[in-house]
């Protein structure tokens, strides 16, 4: 960083106002909070989770399918379509975008190595005894060429002078095949699980690669209106149309095709000659589960934003604002309702054990390390957000030519 940025920086910390501080102040409480969580598991181990062998997956592994299917949804769903299709429509999207596609990959990690007990045991084993015969060290593998396609890209974007096209081009085809692939590997490891039917064998891909895009491109389009709402700079750089047209619709269309996917999920089990799968998914839906898995991950999360998004009337700013907060909750609460639905039935009819149906609740150690997951990933992306410009465009040369509002960009992210 040179002086000239680092007294920028310096200077918008020093502008922040309350509003900012609070901010602050909220994710400190968080990470205070995940500080818990994490000691515990490291100091006590797994034993402090709502964890059995009757349910090995719990919150840790919904909440690390949620962060990680965000960050490639935000890729194969908004800025490939710039980076490799050429689609200028969602430049002003890029930065940001590949920022985040970043940073909720990597808080999607911490999750689920703070959920491990000892992480630092664990690492080297990932390196020193590699399987190249399971999903998920392929899953680790094109995860971890993501993360680093995803650091060149943003380096491209934000460091290099007229960086090659050819370059440019490679580096964006690896970050939008790499999470694709590995998309389909974390399906992979829930569908190979024969036992577990509910998770819907090759189905599950499909399913999380789907539902990947419409939470990807919630989550940027939601934060893209929070900024345009705080900030002169990115309500310049990203004009109302964009967020009110394209994306509202985009979203529309993804909203009613998750809920498509999800109707046809559940009804499949629901009618399913295997007892158990029907059992699942009927505990699920009507039993003890049923308020937050179809309440909150069906209705708030799919039915109501593709309501907001497809009637004109509501298809504003705040509308699309709306629609996309409440389809993140939705689908936080369905990656849970679809790890945890493939382990409620029991397996064996064992006296020691719980029979028909297998109970789950997070422990506080288990809430406590989500917390510091979304608190880690507000903290970082506060940061980026004061030494990065997200405003500025993939071509910075065309950007200065062809954008009407960069110089009064410019402007009022140096002064801000």
């Amino acid at each position: 960083m040179s002086s000239l940025e680092g007294d920028r920086v310096r200077g918008r910390i020093r502008d922040a106002g309350p509003r900012t501080y609070a901010w602050l102040g909220l994710i400190a409480l968080g990470l205070l909070i995940g500080a818990y969580g994490a000691l515990s598991t490291l100091i006590e181990g797994t034993t402090v989770l709502g964890l059995s062998d009757q349910v090995p997956w719990g919150v840790l592994i919904s909440t690390y399918v949620f962060f990680a299917l965000l960050s490639t949804g935000i890729c194969i769903g908004v800025t490939s379509l710039s980076s490799v299709f050429g689609m200028k429509t969602f430049d002003p999207l890029v930065k940001r975008g590949v920022l985040l596609s970043l940073l909720t990959l990597a808080a999607g990690g911490l999750v689920i190595m703070a959920g491990l007990g000892q992480p630092f045991r664990a690492i080297p084993q990932m390196l020193l005894s590699p399987n190249p015969s399971a999903p998920m060290w392929w899953m680790i593998v094109l995860y971890s060429a993501y993360g680093g396609a995803l650091v060149a890209e943003f380096y491209l974007l934000d460091r290099a002078e007229k960086p090659s096209q050819r370059l440019t081009l490679a580096v964006g085809i690896v970050a939008l095949v790499a999470p694709i692939l590995a998309g389909g590997m974390l399906g992979a490891i829930f569908g190979t699980a024969e036992a577990r039917p509910y998770y819907g064998g090759i189905f599950a891909s499909v399913y999380l690669l789907v539902t990947a895009v419409f939470s990807g491109v919630a989550l940027l389009t939601a934060v893209t209106i929070a900024e345009r709402r705080l900030t002169d700079a990115t309500a310049s750089a990203v004009d109302e149309t964009l967020l009110t047209g394209t994306l509202a619709k985009y979203l529309g269309v993804l909203a009613g095709v998750t809920l498509l996917l999800t109707a046809f999920r559940h009804v499949y089990g629901l009618v399913a000659t295997n007892e158990a799968l029907a059992l699942a998914h009927e505990h699920m839906l009507f039993g003890a589960h049923g308020v937050w898995a179809l309440g909150v991950g069906v209705g708030l999360g799919m039915v109501v934003p593709f309501a907001l998004l497809s009637l004109p009337r509501t298809r504003t700013v705040g509308g699309v604002f709306t629609a996309s907060v409440l389809a993140l909750v939705g689908l936080f609460a369905s990656r849970l309702e679809f790890v945890l639905g493939g382990q409620v039935v029991a397996l064996t009819n064992d006296p020691s054990h719980q029979f028909p149906l297998v109970s789950y609740a997070p422990s506080a150690a288990e809430i406590a390390i989500v917390v510091f997951g979304f608190a880690l990933f507000a903290l970082l992306y506060t940061g980026g957000r004061l030494v990065f410009d997200l405003d500025e465009h993939p071509d910075h040369g065309a950007t200065e030519m062809t954008h009407p509002n960069s110089a009064a960009t410019t402007e009022v992210t140096d002064d801000d």
